[in-house]
């Protein structure tokens, strides 16, 4: 047994807040969303620097601590 589809008419679901017609702050109608790229100004170069020698330090004292183990158990 076959049963026909259902037709519907489309419709808007959803619409913006009636405030988000004055927002100008970008992002659009919704305003500013998560995946707003900040303006490229400037490089990230200092964060990326501290980013690996925080990782390096961090290394580091893992393998100072596994040597640590190694010679005190062995």
């Amino acid at each position: 047994m076959k049963i026909p589809r259902e037709k519907r008419e489309p419709r808007t679901v959803v619409s913006p807040p009636p405030e988000a017609g004055r927002r100008v702050d970008g992002g659009g109608a919704w305003g500013p969303t998560q995946f707003d790229l900040p303006d490229k100004n400037g490089s990230n170069s200092q964060a990326i620097l501290i980013v690996a020698l925080v990782g390096v330090v961090v290394l580091l004292i893992i393998a100072a601590l596994w040597v640590l183990a190694y010679f005190q158990f062995t």
